[in-house]
């Protein structure tokens, strides 16, 4: 489904820019035709922007904090992941992880 809708949900989470969607309040995000009906994942998506501005600010990139990951055995990066973004298991960390070349 998020596979087929990507251009409409791009558009409805204002091209995944963080900077507005750590602005804007799940309600009215959800009043717009082109974001998931579903309240968690709406809230989710909130609140893993603002985890995104805090780890840019702390490590000045998210590629640098998952540079600074790469001295902790890989279970304990999947649950650091997991505990610190909404709605991210440990398989979709792992895969997104493989995706952006975490590992050499």
């Amino acid at each position: 489904m998020v596979r087929k809708n990507w251009q409409k949900y791009r558009k409805g989470f204002y091209n995944f820019n963080i900077n507005q969607l750590v602005e804007i309040q799940p309600d009215d995000l959800m009043k717009n035709p082109n974001v998931i009906r579903n309240a968690k994942k709406v809230k989710a998506i909130i609140y893993d922007a603002k985890e995104f501005q805090k780890i840019k600010k702390e490590y000045g990139s998210f590629s640098n904090f998952l540079e600074s990951l790469k001295q902790i055995k890989d279970q304990e990066v999947f649950k650091l992941l997991t505990k610190k973004f909404e709605h991210l298991g440990s398989y979709t960390a792992e895969y997104y992880l493989h995706c952006v070349g975490y590992w050499e």
